[in-house]
């Protein structure tokens, strides 16, 4: 097994100014109301974890069958 070590490694100057671009762009592209509404959420749902509130059961399971379906009821037999 080989052991692989980046201690020492340095980025190269296109590729500091590639990913400073790449961090400046992605800023650029949140929204702030919508980054506001998101804090917003969190905060909220901190707040009920912190009461104890029970997470609001979203999904919930209809139907439970077991065995083989028959495949003449779906064609009429």
């Amino acid at each position: 097994m080989r052991t692989v070590s980046f201690q020492g490694t340095q980025l190269s100057p296109s590729e500091r100014r590639s990913i400073e671009l790449r961090r400046q762009v992605q800023a650029s592209f949140i929204n702030p109301v919508l980054q506001a509404q998101v804090d917003q959420t969190f905060e909220l749902l901190d707040q009920r974890k912190e009461q104890g509130a029970k997470p609001e059961k979203i999904w919930f399971h209809d139907y439970s069958t077991k065995g083989t379906p028959f495949l003449g009821d779906v064609f009429g037999y």
